[in-house]
């Protein structure tokens, strides 16, 4: 380990030199500095976790052009809101942490301070906490993404009042409600999956789920409490997988009370088969394609037995090779572990913010439950 008070910018090109794969962890960057980087370093193997906030942007303390220069050429970007901490990891052989951004600033003309290490130990815990805030941080930046914030960026100048107002894009931690269970509950059948370009406002129409969701008789949803969290998912074709289309609160379930009538089963067929009701409060719906939204096998690929409480405690009590996926077949639903809210609602939230939710207009035209659920 060795304590560096100057000449990083010297250092960290010595560095790229050994380096084939290089990941950086810092709030605001420069243009200049990217170009230089670039320059002399293949940008198909720089990940880069930044700051996505315009004001910063249009106040020129970080460069959005050094931002979509890197981008254009193969960089891999996250933006995480708050973000402080500056690292630079070298493969996985060396690490500068330090008080220094990517920037002229930082590399060059400010008192900085930090520390070069090979530990092993410390690089392992920065390897878990770049891919920590890279999980946060979502999906990658792209030029789409960079064109519409320009859009926005060129609406105002210098100095223009307007600054202030203009959004930070970053992610940003989830807070768990410890109070409350997270489940997804699953849509349709192995024999009715439905395409990518299947409508959610269809399916909503098809499973009334803005005011319920159906279960079995012979599996009540008694395990639901009033204010629970419940992700929506139907069953896809190309690829075989769920697609997380909606979130709502649950209604405690109430024995004789929440059951299909028998005007809501001649509304929909299926409900003979499924005619028990977990009543849904505050629905929220993704106002697109089935395409549009979160897949379910990508939260098990990025946390693995960690998705589910059933299969974390499984690998706690020493069982082996468990799949995941497995833990699917033929249930209604699922538990989520508080990591898998935290992986699966900014991007929900992401997409939401980038489709558009179903408006409550469209909802309230569709059937209402004949129960009151009041009572």
């Amino acid at each position: 380990m060795k304590l560096f008070l100057d000449n990083w910018y010297k250092k960290l090109f010595d560095e790229l030199k050994e380096t084939k794969y290089l990941r950086v962890i810092s709030p605001f960057i420069s243009e200049q500095i990217i170009r230089k980087i670039q320059s002399q370093f293949d940008f198909n193997n720089f990940e880069l976790i930044t700051r996505f906030n315009l004001h910063e942007f249009a106040s020129n303390v970080s460069s959005f052009d050094g931002l979509r220069f890197a981008v254009e050429n193969g960089a891999k970007i996250w933006g995480i809101k708050d973000l402080h901490s500056k690292v630079y990891l070298f493969d996985n052989r060396a690490a500068i942490i330090t008080s220094a951004n990517l920037t002229n600033g930082g590399l060059i003309h400010n008192y900085e301070c930090g520390l070069y290490t090979i530990d092993d130990h410390i690089l392992c815990e920065l390897d878990h906490y770049f891919e920590n805030l890279k999980s946060l941080g979502g999906e990658i930046l792209t030029i789409k993404k960079c064109e519409q914030w320009q859009k926005e960026l060129n609406q105002v100048e210098p100095q223009n009042s307007k600054i202030s107002s203009l959004p930070d894009y970053g992610s940003t931690k989830t807070i768990i409600d410890k109070s409350k269970f997270y489940y997804v509950k699953f849509f349709g059948t192995d024999k009715n999956r439905m395409n990518s370009e299947f409508k959610v406002r269809d399916e909503i129409e098809r499973a009334l789920c803005h005011y319920a969701c159906g279960f079995s008789i012979k599996k009540p949803p008694k395990q639901f409490k009033d204010g629970d969290i419940i992700y929506m998912a139907r069953m896809t074709k190309k690829p075989n997988d769920y697609a997380i289309f909606g979130r709502a609160e649950a209604v405690k379930f109430v024995e004789g009370r929440d059951h299909a009538t028998p005007n809501e089963k001649e509304q929909r067929e299926w409900k003979k088969e499924w005619p028990i009701y977990l009543g849904v409060e505050n629905p929220v719906f993704i106002d697109g394609k089935l395409g549009d939204c979160i897949l379910l096998y990508d939260l098990i690929k990025a946390l693995d037995y960690e998705s589910f409480p059933t299969t974390k405690k499984r690998v706690q009590n020493g069982e082996i090779n468990i799949n995941p996926r497995k833990s699917l077949s033929q249930q209604p639903y699922i538990e989520l572990t508080d990591k898998a809210v935290e992986w699966l609602e900014p991007k929900f939230n992401r997409v939401l913010e980038t489709i558009g939710r179903v408006p409550k207009s469209y909802i309230n035209s569709l059937p209402k439950s004949d129960i009151d659920w009041t009572t």
